[in-house]
């Protein structure tokens, strides 16, 4: 387990090839497989969608699902993923329509910039990741979503506002002003969320709250 008490188990496809990069972000030009970079502790890079809405004034969080390998039923940016091997950041980009079934244009996103995340697991696995982090403003309701339900069991909208509040540790809990939940046959169905900051992929409460200000200030 990590730190935070999580397992990392390779569960998508270890052949997946990817990347790798230096501790600075700096690629290589070499490819490994995804199983290789995790067991020998590679860096590597990673594709992260905020969704806001209402000027920045609401974040949509994306529920994970409960066969992940990471993090299982945790709520986090709405759409991520890998960064395959030679893939352009238009490429990476069809992290949102896979996860969320959104058809959206490159141009649309905004670069907010990248941030460096390194994990190490019990299993002897280790995740180091550059997260090229990206906002998509779009105000349309969770209920127009479609998302992948091997990725995505729930979606919700909270104020950016509460979520700072929760990362700082100023409230214990914050109830989502949408929410829907995937059912078993992948149907959107009206939800009430509310979450406390254990219901977080545990980042830092220092980087969530730096990138909870980036997404939603612009």
């Amino acid at each position: 387990m990590s730190s935070d008490g999580s397992t990392f188990v390779q569960q998508n496809d270890p052949a997946e090839l990817l990347e790798v990069f230096d501790a600075e972000g700096h690629p290589t030009g070499r490819a490994k497989s995804r199983a290789a970079v995790h067991l020998d502790g590679d860096w590597h890079q990673a594709f992260h969608c905020w969704i806001v809405r209402r000027g920045g004034e609401e974040i949509v969080l994306q529920r994970r699902s409960l066969e992940k390998d990471t993090f299982p039923g945790k709520w986090d940016a709405a759409a991520a993923g890998h960064w395959r091997f030679r893939e352009s950041a238009e490429q990476a980009a069809r992290e949102v329509h896979e996860e969320l079934g959104l058809q959206v244009e490159f141009r649309a996103l905004r670069y907010v910039g990248r941030e460096r995340l390194a994990r190490a697991f019990a299993n002897g696995l280790t995740d180091r990741e550059h997260h090229q982090v990206f906002v998509l403003d779009d105000d349309r309701a969770l209920s127009e979503y479609a998302p992948e339900r091997s990725e995505v069991i729930g979606l919700a909208a909270f104020t950016a506002a509460g979520l700072l509040q929760l990362a700082r540790g100023s409230i214990s809990s914050l109830t989502a002003s949408e929410a829907v939940s995937v059912d078993g046959d992948g149907r959107l169905r009206s939800d009430s969320v509310t979450v406390s900051r254990d219901d977080l992929v545990p980042y830092s409460s220092a980087r969530l709250r730096r990138m909870l200000k980036s997404v939603s200030h612009g």
